[in-house]
């Protein structure tokens, strides 16, 4: 029932538990496609709009299924790893779905850019989630390929 209040107050918030709630409401779907989820940290308590963040997790796992099921990958895995480091925190979400190509990955949080077929996507869900991160949440929305996929980093001040 939280997730979908409308609030627009900033207040402060474990992001852990955040998280957690996010993933709960995407993990049938992630079962139901024999996807992993692994999801460790250490808890940072930071200070925004928690539905928004949500939101931008909820895309954020969302493209990785999608890139997994897309690329036929067999042993699907997301890892979502939170840490901190001096005054921020961060949340990393990596898949092994191959990465993104090199030519569009500066692209990606554009608006309207997608790297999905006609009809399965608007280019608006990146674009949206980079807005709220920086705007909302005051921090950074990163991304880079790794050996087995893209991992993407949200950068958060801490409290």
């Amino acid at each position: 029932r939280n997730f979908f209040r409308t609030e627009k107050t900033k207040n402060d918030f474990n992001v852990i538990k955040s998280v957690d709630n996010a993933i709960n409401i995407l993990k049938p779907q992630l079962d139901n496609h024999n996807i992993n989820i692994k999801f460790k940290g250490e808890d940072f308590l930071t200070n925004g709009i928690e539905n928004e963040l949500q939101q931008v997790i909820l895309n954020l796992v969302n493209n990785a299924r999608d890139a997994i099921l897309d690329n036929n990958i067999e042993h699907g895995q997301i890892i979502i790893d939170i840490s901190k480091k001096n005054e921020f925190g961060t949340i990393s979400i990596e898949d092994n779905a191959g990465g993104i190509p090199d030519d569009i990955i500066d692209r990606i949080f554009e608006p309207y850019y997608t790297t999905k077929e006609e009809g399965k996507g608007t280019g608006l869900g990146l674009y949206m989630s980079d807005m709220i991160i920086k705007e909302t949440m005051n921090g950074k929305l990163s991304t880079k390929n790794t050996d087995n996929g893209a991992k993407f980093t949200i950068s958060l001040a801490l409290i």
